[in-house]
């Protein structure tokens, strides 16, 4: 395990922590799971751990030896595709400049405009499935996007991954949380991509830990699941400073470094190759009025030293991305979200999930916010993009064919080298344009466009017998 360089085709990396502290933090994990060790509640967990020279206790806690977890990770790959429907739209990650880009996850409310939140639907979820499939900016469609409340728990799933698997053929998220649904999902998968044998990588899972220092079983069960299948893991220590981690930050990265190498030596003693993502979506409590926050400077924080465990143990890392704390489309929301969006960035994180439409702490999902996340993604990615510095269009000729006191407006620079980027949402009229034309704020320009891509948004193709195949599944087994 190296440190990674952390220079990119756009310039050097940002890095909250030295080379030293790095490995001050590998070793204080490894001691953490050799003399202390992480709960597994499942007894297939424990065993393979026992079966490599692992301690087990009465009470389930596994003590690993370094020697595991120092082998789990060589043998996990560095980068790896995450295939889409359309081959077209498959994605690389890890060692590349561009991360790939989820939208919000799990939100069990929804939020139009100005509105009230509400309970979220399943037609909630058709339209975000919708959105994400529309936007550019979002290059992996996600699972979650919400959770609607209006189908029965137990058959959700179903619903969900029927209406994704039809909806969007980018690369998707599926479902982790129980044996039934994580093979549901490799079946459904199987029929829609027309490989029942998954010889390719389709569907990631996000894996959560249960800190501090502890595995549930259904998340275990969707971890076999996945690795029996080869199917890629986002494994991820769900942190909180202050309740199920300690306060210090150095101390919370530790126990979430060693709930993550635990997880992810278990998917290598699975099936040793499965790909996996390390993610550290830390978060804290505010101490005034006691409730979870992420868009807090922390919660960035975060996910720069997730880039950079990752990026030390070679493995893609994954962060947070349009995160707020707010509870409607206000100044509070566009700043926190586009801070924790750029220092996500800028920190080289490969996977970003909540990217797009998050209000609320993660409880509340909002259409329009949707877009004005991936709007600002454009505008980073505009900052990141190479500057264009080509001889051929640097001579005083190019430079001067305009007269002085002329004008560019017709000159014919290639787009790669232009510096205009056009918005589709943010307001760039004047101050009299824009009072002449009813002065419309921006979250109602942005909920006119969500109306627009709903209405005028188009399915992508898929065969006819997969989508029979796909529904007498669903009627079959739901």
């Amino acid at each position: 395990m190296d440190s990674h360089d952390a220079e990119t085709a756009q310039g050097v990396r940002l890095e909250r922590l030295d080379a030293g502290d790095v490995a001050t933090i590998h070793e204080a994990s490894l001691r953490l799971l050799e003399e202390t060790g992480v709960q597994f509640d499942h007894p297939r967990a424990r065993r393979v751990f026992k079966q490599q020279g692992a301690e087990v206790t009465p009470e389930n806690v596994v003590t690993i030896p370094s020697t595991i977890i120092e082998e789990a990770i060589e043998r996990a790959p560095s980068d790896f595709t995450l295939v889409g429907r359309d081959p077209a739209k498959t994605v690389h990650i890890g060692e590349s400049d561009t991360p790939i880009r989820a939208p919000g996850y799990g939100s069990p409310y929804v939020q139009r405009g100005a509105g009230s939140r509400r309970q979220a639907r399943l037609s909630d979820y058709e339209d975000l499935v919708q959105l994400a499939h529309e936007k550019d900016a979002i290059t992996c469609t996600g699972y979650s996007l919400c959770g609607p409340t209006d189908v029965d728990e137990s058959t959700r799933h179903y619903e969900m991954l029927n209406r994704l698997l039809t909806g969007t053929d980018k690369p998707i998220l599926g479902p982790v949380s129980g044996k039934q649904r994580a093979e549901t999902c490799m079946d459904m998968i199987g029929i829609a991509t027309d490989d029942p044998d998954l010889e390719s990588p389709y569907v990631a899972g996000l894996f959560n830990t249960a800190p501090p220092r502890s595995m549930g079983r259904e998340m275990l069960e969707g971890l076999f699941t996945y690795a029996e299948h080869r199917q890629p893991l986002i494994v991820s220590s769900f942190v909180t400073a202050g309740t199920s981690a300690p306060p210090a930050v150095a101390q919370l990265v530790v126990q979430a470094n060693a709930e993550n190498l635990a997880a992810i030596a278990l998917t290598q003693l699975v099936n040793p190759g499965t790909p996996v993502v390390y993610g550290l979506p830390g978060s804290t409590v505010d101490s005034t009025h006691g409730s979870l926050s992420i868009g807090n400077p922390e919660a960035s924080l975060f996910a720069s030293i997730a880039a950079q465990m990752g990026r030390y143990y070679g493995i893609p890392s994954r962060g947070g991305g349009g995160l707020t704390d707010a509870k409607q489309l206000d100044y509070q929301s566009g700043f926190e979200s586009v801070f924790t969006q750029m220092i996500t960035g800028l920190s080289g994180v490969d996977f970003v999930l909540h990217a797009a439409g998050i209000l609320a702490s993660y409880s509340t999902i909002s259409p329009e916010k949707f877009l004005l996340d991936c709007e600002s993604i454009q505008y980073f990615d505009r900052f990141t993009r190479s500057v264009v510095v080509d001889e051929d269009h640097l001579t005083p000729e190019r430079i001067t064919a305009t007269g002085s006191a002329g004008h560019f407006l017709d000159d014919d620079t290639p787009d790669g080298a232009r510096a205009l980027f056009e918005p589709a949402l943010a307001n760039k009229q004047s101050h009299r344009e824009w009072d002449q034309s009813g002065r419309q704020s921006l979250a109602s320009s942005a909920g006119d466009r969500v109306d627009e891509i709903l209405a005028h948004g188009e399915t992508p193709e898929m065969a006819a017998h997969i989508r029979r195949d796909l529904n007498r599944y669903v009627n079959r087994h739901k």
